[in-house]
């Protein structure tokens, strides 16, 4: 199981989300925490970036996270797919 931090950037964005995609976030958050490899998350590495992965909320949203040494992960931002690439 992985450690969730938050980075000032994720937490500024997270606050102007519509409720109901803050409460999926949450949920899907929780699902990375145990494996980042879950389908239901569909995740994927960054091509341009080495060390930055995706996932996505719904259809528009989309979560850059990092790992970090041990067994952290830290989510950099969350943000429209038009917006975040």
């Amino acid at each position: 199981m992985f450690q969730i931090t938050l980075s000032v950037t994720f937490v500024k964005h997270f606050k102007i989300l519509p409720r109901v995609i803050q409460v999926k976030t949450d949920d899907l958050v929780s699902l990375l925490a145990i494996d980042f490899r879950d389908t239901r998350l569909h995740s994927k590495k960054l091509r341009l970036e080495d060390d930055i992965y995706s996932f996505k909320v719904g259809r528009d949203y989309r979560v850059l996270f990092m790992f970090m040494s041990g067994a952290e992960i830290k989510l950099l931002d969350i943000r429209h797919r038009k917006d975040i690439y």
